[in-house]
Parts: C-alpha cells; structure tokens; sequence
C-alpha cells in the first residue's frame, strides 16, 4: 500500500494493514520504494529510541544504495546524507546537536514572541485590507507564519524569509521540486553564513558560527554550518504549519473545544496539546534504516494467535506511523488518563532526534494562534469541515485550504503593526 492512502483514508488503510501485517507492515513510500511501518505505540518508541537498530544515517539504505531511491527524485533530494544532526548518530549526531541546542538556548525568548506578533499582525492586515470578510488562511496565513519565524531567527528580512519559506514547502513536497529547492536554499545560506562569520550578530546562526567544542576548542566545518542552518530552516517548517493550521482547524470546527478556547476554561497550551495528542501534525516520522536482522512488532496467525515478531532486515526502511501510534496508545484507555494525557511522537518522544526546537516552535504556533483569534473577529468556516481536503504528505499532516469569513475589521494600519520587531 502506498504510504500516501493513509493519509486520505487513514481509519481504513490503517485497519487494512493491520489485518493483513499486523503493527508493522509492508507500505510504498513513493516510487516503488519499500518500508516498514511501525503502527503501535511500543514499536513505535523502539524506531525512534534505539538507534543502535534504527539509524538515520542513510548510507545503511539498501534501497538508496543499491539506486532504488532514484536521483531527481522528491525521496533522493530528501535523503541525501548531509552532514548535520538529523542525518547523523553516534558521536557526529551528539557534535553536531550540542551546536544547535546552544543556539536555541540563546534564543531570547520575549524578542522571539514580540517579533511573532509582530509578523501575524503584518500578515492579518494585509488579510483584511480594503473591508474584506474571506480568507482562506493556509496560503496567506498558515503557510508562512514558521518560516518567517526562522527568518526572524537568522536576522533575515521579510522577502528574504518568503524565498526561505518556499523552498522549505517544496523540499518536503516529495516531488521534483525538492533537489532544486535544496540547492537554492543552500546558496541562500552559504551567503547568510559568509556575512554572519565577518559581521556576527545575536541570532542563531552567528551563534552557530562562533560555536566552539568545549573538549576540543574547534567548531563546525563550513559543510556541517551549511547543512545544519539548512536543518534548522526546512525540519520544522512543515510541522510547525500543520500544527497552526490543525489547531485553529480545531478551533472551528468543534464547537465545544473553541467554546472552551474562548471561554478561559482551556488556555492555548492545552489546545495545542489536544491537538498533538487527538490529531497529530505528524503523520510519519521519517525513515529510519535497520543495521541488523531486527524482531520487531507482533504478527498473528488466521487464528488471531500472535506467533511471533516481524522481521526487519538490515538495510530496510522502517517509519514510525506517528499518527497512528499515537492514537493506539489512546484507544480503548482509561478515560481519565486520555482526557489529559501528553503523550505523543510529533517530537520524537525524547529518543536522540527528538525535535531540539520545541519549545521555540511552541512559542511561534502559540503566538500565530492567539493573533488570529484576537485580530478577526467572528471568526468561522465557510465550508463543513471535511471538505477542507488534504495536504499530500509523507509526514505532517494538515488541511489544504482553511476558507473563513470573519467580521468588519477596521483601525489595523495604526494599531496592529507599530510593534517594533527583527523582522522587516
């Protein structure tokens, strides 16, 4: 089954491949690829937790080795190894993570949330300009409200973070455009990275320049600089946008959960829980590869007697059906432990790759949902919500379009936008 019929049908793919596979079952990825999915929750911590068994690195991809994974493909531009945390474990990954969670330690996290605010009421404005009512806020809302962010992060301007915002949409579009995107995005940031290391600044990526080890005195190689400003820039941008848009998705659509919203008995955070707990902004984790013959899973007879695990051999993709795993650990549970339950794998669920920009991306989501809830007033879709259609994607999950109507809104040149902010 292609992995992609999940993400359109998931209740009946899912329950498809159970029955015929068991938690871990045989998928497409695209182009005839293979993996294993690994639907349960325990397997599921086993794919991103043991990195011994299930490694980033994709030099361990019989598929991609051996040129199944063909180049100019979506799936090839994806994972081509680079030389930075996501790719990498073992010592290099520890290296090379303890830059990036310097950096983000840095972050100083009041000027991040004003030059958000700042960025959503410029967008929202521009939105309601000239007395319009409808938007549709996925492609002048959602969309861009992550890569701005970043671009705040790197000291960009708002043109430069537009570009920066495309190329981070097509690299995980899965298609052609994803090996071009990536070439631009890296002469982009090769540019950036030359300015940060003769005029350095208090943004993350002079940060990341200046960054030394502290056992050996030196810092990242310009390949590894390149490829981790990349990292930073593309990893959470198709996350974070599905977490805006399945957020206020929910907002909308559920009476209940807004008028809980609204009404202070649940606050932002506990709405952007939910929603990573009871619809994930993450499909899949992306692949890891097995190093050894690994048992993993349950497989059962006609009889409904398990028999025994599902072997992986080396070499084969596995993904971590995040969604899906998430949502096993929750079904048929105690009522009371679900309705404040946390636990999820959009981030990684604490395993070594596990999302190093939470709390950074929780503070852009957040901030992008209460300025789109304060600033269009008598906010409501204008379309049932399952004919909101689908964004085709391996791995986040989200709408492909969020039309709205909202009331009137005048008085915003003068009092929306006079936040000062990094961004400009």
């Amino acid at each position: 089954m292609p992995l992609y019929a999940a993400t359109l049908d998931p209740e009946s793919a899912y329950a498809a491949l159970r029955a015929e596979w068991g938690s871990v079952a045989a998928v497409e990825l695209s182009d005839g690829v293979p993996a294993w999915l690994a639907l349960d929750w325990t397997d599921a911590l086993r794919v991103v937790r043991e990195p011994n068994n299930f490694t980033r690195e994709v030099r361990h991809w019989r598929a991609f080795q051996n040129g199944q994974v063909k180049p100019g493909t979506g799936l090839h531009a994806f994972f081509s190894d680079r030389d930075n945390a996501y790719y990498s474990d073992g010592a290099d990954h520890t290296r090379r993570r303890a830059v990036v969670d310097d950096a983000f330690a840095r972050v100083d996290e009041s000027a991040l949330r004003r030059d958000v605010q700042w960025v959503c009421d410029r967008m929202l404005a521009h939105i309601v300009r000239d007395g319009a009512t409808t938007a549709d806020l996925v492609p002048t809302y959602t969309q861009f409200v992550p890569s701005l962010a970043v671009a705040a992060m790197y000291g960009l301007g708002a043109d430069d973070a537009g570009v920066m915002g495309q190329y981070a949409r097509d690299i995980f579009s899965n298609t052609a455009a994803a090996g071009p995107a990536f070439v631009g995005l890296n002469a982009m940031l090769e540019d950036l990275i030359r300015e940060r290391s003769t005029n350095p600044g208090h943004d993350v990526l002079s940060t990341m320049v200046r960054w030394r080890d502290p056992r050996t005195g030196t810092g990242l190689t310009d390949k590894e600089l390149l490829d981790t400003a990349q990292m930073i820039q593309s990893a959470g941008h198709e996350m974070s946008v599905a977490w805006v848009t399945m957020t206020l998705v929910h907002l909308l659509s559920d009476t209940d959960f807004d008028g809980r919203v609204r009404g202070g008995r649940l606050g932002i955070d506990e709405a952007l829980d939910s929603v990573l707990v009871n619809s994930s902004p993450v499909w899949n984790t992306p692949a890891r590869f097995a190093t050894a013959d690994i048992e993993i899973g349950s497989v059962f007879n006609e009889h409904n007697i398990e028999i025994g695990g599902r072997i992986v051999h080396e070499g084969e993709a596995i993904v971590a059906a995040a969604a899906e795993a998430t949502a096993s650990v929750h079904r048929n549970a105690d009522p009371v432990w679900t309705g404040t339950s946390r636990a999820s794998l959009a981030f990684g669920a604490s395993g070594p790759h596990h999302c190093p920009a939470q709390r950074i991306s929780r503070i852009i989501v957040k901030a992008s949902i209460e300025a789109v809830l304060h600033r269009l007033p008598g906010l409501k879709l204008t379309v049932p919500p399952d004919q909101l259609g689908t964004s085709l994607s391996l791995w986040a999950r989200s709408v492909s379009s969020l039309p709205v109507s909202f009331d009137p809104v005048t008085g915003y040149d003068e009092n929306w936008t006079g936040t000062e902010a990094s961004l400009r």
